[in-house]
């Protein structure tokens, strides 16, 4: 009976914070009753504490990167609706974190360990976008976040590249470890080093270059399923090497 019990309510609390969350693929709805129960179960907590009923480029955005990250099973993806109106839901929660006032939404906490009484905050911005999380969450936490076609070591190594004052030194080495990979591995790597190679002789830009192509070409009706399937790879790929020091230079 008591084993009954235990499963009954996980189930039910699975049910009530992610009913309502349709508009956030993989996201869930917190609020100052279960956020300490689900915050502390996860390594990575990303919320977003916006107004009830959220909307905007900020918030699509974060419904994107929600969709990235749903297959992490170390990451939750979480919104918290803050009401300024009627009982006024969830209001000492969001001050809990320095959220004042709708002026502040949408604020981006990042919580790690299952720690609840403190969180990163994401910088301000004018403008979010897929990128600028991921290098949050990059930075800030040992998490992998993978995309469909990438390959976690490769990943690694393109970081590295990235940070390599001496690239092509930095691309010699990274071709002897890619040596030691396995066929399907080594299929994948060659694309990394492909673009490594271009970043070599055409400078980061290439990457805004490259990325736009791939994305014109995406739009384009007549493409095959599978040349399709390539083409967002190879664009996940070029994502992986999208950190600070790219955004700097271009």
């Amino acid at each position: 009976m008591q084993t009954f019990l235990k499963y009954y309510g996980t189930i039910t609390l699975i049910l009530s914070v992610t009913c309502g969350s349709q508009a956030c693929k993989g996201c869930v709805n917190l609020d100052e009753y279960n956020f300490n129960k689900i915050v502390s179960r996860f390594k990575v907590a990303l919320v977003k504490f916006d107004m009830a009923y959220p909307y905007g480029d900020k918030h699509d955005v974060f419904v994107e990167f929600a969709d990235e990250i749903k297959d992490n099973k170390n990451i939750i993806a979480a919104e918290v609706g803050v009401k300024d109106y009627g009982d006024k839901e969830n209001e000492e929660l969001a001050r809990r974190f320095g959220i004042k006032s709708k002026d502040d939404f949408p604020a981006l906490k990042l919580f790690l360990n299952g720690i609840t009484n403190e969180a990163k905050s994401f910088p301000i911005s004018e403008k979010w976008d897929t990128g600028m999380l991921r290098d949050f969450l990059r930075d800030n936490s040992d998490i992998y976040i993978g995309l469909p076609g990438c390959l976690e070591k490769m990943d690694q190594l393109a970081l590295e590249f990235v940070k390599a004052s001496d690239k092509n030194e930095k691309y010699d080495d990274i071709i002897k470890v890619t040596q030691s990979f396995k066929e399907k591995e080594k299929e994948t790597a060659s694309t990394y080093l492909k673009y490594m190679k271009k970043i070599i002789t055409d400078g980061f830009v290439f990457i805004k270059h490259e990325t736009s192509r791939l994305k014109k070409l995406l739009k384009e009706s007549k493409i095959r399923e599978k040349k399709k399937e390539d083409l967002s790879y190879r664009l996940n790929i070029l994502k992986s090497f999208s950190t600070t020091e790219i955004k700097e230079e271009l």
